[in-house]
């Protein structure tokens, strides 16, 4: 049969689909509109492999991302010590209503338009957050090679027209309409270039952060010496009894004091912030896994794989793994 052809040069033709018409009056695309792409090509160098190339995981881009909004103020005092130290960023938008948040060292007055990204372990918790009207978007997600976000650390910024329109294009891709699951892909690129454009954000102004608790707060001011005995002496495995004569506190006073501001019992921060530290060394250091379990005094490798299974959800072996190979590794 015959086949009809068509041609951008003389020289080349292109075949053409027996159904397919050839239109004499479509022009061809104009050489010099293919210039600029030709000299891009020209100066990309041989591969050194046709197999090995670009791979996602080793790129500084969101994964495994989990994005919901709290209204509620009791929904910022939940249960369990994993919600103040975990694996994920945690990225907070301020949509309304205004609160304290304590982020590592400082404390920080966040106000609508406010945005806040939480690293990975880092301590972390919502203090006075009790206006009547209120609405915070929150963005948890894992990612690799994430050094291009450390100037973000304990810096919360001021969102802009452009910071907006990202958030919103991010959080369109991340609805699933008409029964279609989520667009991983697009909601990852959308929140990734906001990132980026975070960076560029200005900081919130200097009166709304405490580099120290003031001193009328003694109840902060005590939470404060809590968390920094208890991260100096985890792998002393600290007891209450320690703690409170550590400090200079009865132990019911800080039993109070710490139920009071963080809504969980004392010895359960104890115990889930050894294990947060243990998933810090295992993400950050050289460390095996015996040698982690001893660093936050465990007493036997079962006990410590147990116990972190139990918080984290995984073995620390395999979290090891997980956190080394990227999150789209199981």
């Amino acid at each position: 049969m015959r086949q009809d052809t068509a041609s951008v040069t003389d020289s080349h033709p292109i075949p053409i689909a027996a159904n397919q018409s050839v239109r004499k009056d479509e022009p061809s695309t104009p050489l010099e509109l293919l210039q600029p792409l030709r000299l891009m090509a020209n100066a990309i160098e041989v591969p050194d492999s046709l197999f090995n190339g670009l791979r996602i995981r080793q790129s500084p881009t969101p994964d495994n991302i989990i994005i919901f909004d709290r209204r509620d103020r009791t929904a910022f005092r939940p249960e369990g010590v994993s919600h103040n130290f975990h694996h994920r960023f945690e990225l907070v938008c301020v949509l309304e209503g205004s609160g304290s948040v304590r982020i590592g060292e400082q404390s920080f007055l966040l106000e609508p338009g406010d945005c806040a990204l939480i690293h990975p372990n880092q301590f972390h918790h919502y203090m006075d957050v009790d206006a009547k009207q209120l609405d915070w978007l929150f963005i948890t997600f894992e990612m690799n090679e994430a050094d291009s976000l450390a100037t973000l650390k304990s810096s919360p910024r001021r969102l802009n027209a452009t910071g907006i329109l990202g958030l919103q294009n991010t959080l369109l891709h991340y609805h699933a309409n008409d029964g279609k699951q989520p667009n991983a892909l697009e909601t990852a690129y959308h929140l990734s270039h906001f990132l980026k454009h975070m960076r560029q954000l200005r900081n919130i102004p200097d009166q709304r952060i405490y580099q120290s608790v003031a001193e009328d707060d003694s109840r902060d001011a005590i939470l404060e010496q809590i968390n920094s005995y208890v991260r100096d002496h985890l792998s002393d495995a600290p007891t209450i009894s320690d703690l409170a004569e550590g400090i200079g506190y009865s132990v019911s006073h800080i039993r109070a004091v710490f139920r009071d501001r963080l809504g969980v019992s004392l010895g359960r921060y104890i115990r889930e912030s050894r294990l947060s530290e243990a998933a810090k060394l295992l993400q950050d250091s050289e460390l095996n896994v015996t040698e982690v379990a001893k660093r936050t005094g465990f007493d036997s490798l079962f006990a410590f794989s147990r116990a972190f299974k139990n918080t984290y959800g995984m073995p620390p072996k395999a979290y090891s793994l997980k956190i080394r190979n990227g999150p789209n590794q199981e």
